[in-house]
């Protein structure tokens, strides 16, 4: 369970906001009365009932193809499951929009949807990890859906971007409207991480360690908050990639925090953060001088980041503190 940091969007290459993106934005909206508290929480319920209809709408789809992609198999074609399921797939209504992607092996094929940002899986066993039991890959499916259930409800939630999942069990049918297999579509909200995105755990199985001081005791609280046990696997190899990071403030920029009214405006001149002012001053100053911190919120500030790789973890844990 190594950690991850996402990155945004390379500059110029801006892209419509997803579903995900959407729940991403009103996880982290500020709220300052019980009235904007419950309005985020209606607007995020209407994002997961939004979401719930994209997988609802792919999710029929992508069975109908991978069940013909299977049959074709079992008939003598020599592709592979994914190219066939991709050809399938594409032969579909509303299929037009759905890649087959290579994501590893576990969780049967991967497919996505550029349009919607949404990711998908069938709960199969394509490669044996189950000894081919459906039954035991759909357990494994509903397990996944119930940890993610969970971790949007967990304490330690505000430390995590967690996707939106949902479920969707699909009967395919013969021709004479027989039913021949149901399967389970799991859809997954994406997020942008990978092999560049990781700071904290190897990526690699131990050869290369990742390690950052800066979100060490993140981790740490995360694996308190959800109960989870050390990691007793230490690294394979004395190579370790060091990232750190560098705050760096920028100029205030009153438009870019929300205007939430009078009152809020007057709270914020009060503690010398006003819209007007051309810095913080009074007690919002004290407290960045005496802390060292950036407590003005319409100061802008942005984080620059370096990865160097070297011998050693530079005085930070190299196992993780979850397993």
């Amino acid at each position: 369970m190594p950690c991850h940091v996402e990155q945004p969007a390379a500059a110029g290459a801006a892209r419509p906001e997803t579903v995900g993106d959407e729940a991403a934005r009103l996880r982290n909206k500020p709220t300052l009365t019980a009235h904007d508290h419950l309005e985020r929480l209606e607007e995020l319920a209407g994002v997961r009932h939004a979401f719930q209809r994209i997988t609802e709408g792919a999710a029929d789809a992508i069975a109908r193809a991978f069940h013909d992609a299977k049959q074709r198999k079992r008939g003598g074609d020599a592709r592979t499951l994914q190219a066939i399921t991709q050809e399938c797939v594409g032969r579909l209504r509303g299929g037009e929009r759905l890649r087959v992607v290579d994501a590893g092996i576990a969780g049967g094929v991967k497919v996505a949807d550029p349009s919607t940002g949404a990711f998908f899986k069938i709960a199969e066993d394509t490669v044996g990890i189950y000894k081919g039991s459906a039954v035991m890959a759909d357990k494994a499916a509903k397990h996944e859906l119930a940890m993610l259930t969970h971790l949007h409800e967990a304490d330690a939630a505000r430390l995590l971007t967690v996707p939106l999942a949902s479920c969707v069990d699909v009967t395919v049918r013969d021709a004479a409207g027989r039913p021949e297999r149901v399967y389970r579509v799991q859809g997954f909200s994406r997020h942008a991480v990978g092999g560049r995105t990781l700071r904290v755990g190897s990526g690699d199985g131990g050869r290369t360690t990742h390690v950052c001081a800066e979100l060490d005791g993140v981790a740490e609280e995360l694996a308190a908050g959800l109960h989870l046990a050390p990691s007793l696997k230490a690294p394979s190899s004395g190579l370790f990639t060091r990232h750190e990071y560098r705050r760096v403030r920028g100029v205030r920029d009153p438009d870019g925090f929300p205007r939430l009214g009078p009152a809020t405006d007057a709270l914020l001149e009060s503690v010398g953060a006003g819209r007007h002012a051309a810095e913080s001053s009074g007690v919002c100053a004290q407290v960045e001088a005496e802390h060292g911190v950036v407590l003005d919120p319409l100061q802008r500030v942005h984080v620059e980041h370096s990865a160097t790789v070297a011998r050693d973890a530079g005085g930070v844990p190299s196992r993780l503190p979850f397993g």
